[in-house]
């Protein structure tokens, strides 16, 4: 999976790696990178990825398993983008709500697993909302709470900060592709400066100096 992951990311902007071994110590510039004066009021770990994005397929089993490392009161935030040329961003925004509808019923990752897997290794595609329901319900997620999730205030009220979220982010120059990892909203990983031997294990390292880390 790691030689999967190092070449899917290879021609990624954000995300080429070079070999290196493990790091002693964390350094700015080499492994994160600061883009923020200030931090968020409440530690956060924050993920913007697309389902349509092969990079973002690639790193999510990494991204699952640094959720679970997180202390406790901290979780991986998950924004899904809506800029990527491959589809209309009615159409990512609507896989957004999919994506939320699922997590919130507490079949987030397994519902990501199934997304990536029938756009990258079945190469299939959705043609309107419609489709992404067919595919949740077949995977077990109930008609009911598709329909109702999707309309429900909650649910849009989530995308919408997403948006903004991605807005923002976009705009001060910091969401230049994804996969894009922001700790505290003012740490941006370089993944560039992490092991190829070692990555899961210094991502969940790096992320947790970062969490705790006071300038």
């Amino acid at each position: 999976m790691l030689k999967q992951l190092l070449a899917a990311l290879a021609f990624a902007p954000v995300l080429a790696f070079a070999s290196a071994a493990s790091p002693v110590s964390f350094q700015e510039g080499v492994h994160y990178e600061v883009v923020a004066e200030k931090e968020t009021a409440k530690p956060e770990v924050l993920e913007f990825f697309s389902f349509y994005c092969p990079h973002c397929k690639a790193f999510e089993p990494f991204a699952q398993n640094l959720d679970k490392s997180l202390p406790k009161g901290v979780s991986l935030t998950k924004h899904h983008v809506d800029f990527l040329q491959v589809a209309p961003p009615e159409l990512q925004q609507s896989l957004a709500k999919a994506y939320v509808v699922a997590k919130n019923a507490g079949q987030g990752d397994r519902i990501a697993d199934v997304i990536f897997d029938y756009l990258h290794n079945q190469r299939a595609s959705f043609s309107n909302e419609q489709d992404i329901r067919n595919l949740l319900v077949v995977n077990d997620i109930p008609a009911m709470l598709f329909d109702s999730g999707m309309v429900s205030q909650a649910v849009n009220d989530e995308v919408a900060a997403m948006k903004k979220s991605q807005d923002h982010y976009s705009e001060a120059k910091v969401l230049r592709g994804v996969p894009t990892l922001l700790v505290n909203g003012k740490y941006l990983v370089k993944f560039s400066g992490l092991s190829q031997e070692n990555f899961q294990q210094d991502l969940d390292a790096l992320v947790a100096f970062l969490l705790a880390k006071k300038d």
